[in-house]
């Protein structure tokens, strides 16, 4: 990870695995060349920002593991005859929905203290 505020910076963010511009002024170039631009010239904002993309990846996983789950599931159920495919589809919807509300957690408030400092 690089951590720039300057456009001298952005040769190193954007050769970095994880680039992140420290943009209050503008940022112009740097902006550009870093994957994360945090908006304030505050290192503090970093580590919460390293928090908030472990908070998403972690519910982004989750999402995928339960739809996925729940669909194999059904699926089974329905090639045995269990469920027919009207309401199969209507289940896939409603899975769909779940695993959507379940991956919008990730826009809920901030990250608390105590899941910043995991890992």
């Amino acid at each position: 990870m690089m951590v720039g505020d300057g456009t001298n910076d952005a040769p190193a963010l954007t050769a970095a695995d994880v680039g992140i511009a420290l943009a209050g002024h503008g940022g112009g170039v740097t902006s550009e060349a870093a994957d994360v631009v945090v908006l304030v010239d505050d290192l503090s904002k970093v580590g919460e920002a390293v928090a908030i993309s472990k908070r998403t990846m972690r519910i982004a996983r989750q999402s995928i593991v339960a739809g996925l789950g729940m669909s194999g599931v059904a699926m089974m159920f329905a090639a045995f005859g269990y469920i027919a495919p009207t309401v199969g589809a209507l289940l896939q919807e409603g899975i769909d929905v779940a695993v959507i509300f379940n991956a919008l957690r990730a826009s809920w408030g901030t990250v608390p203290s105590s899941e910043s400092e995991e890992e």
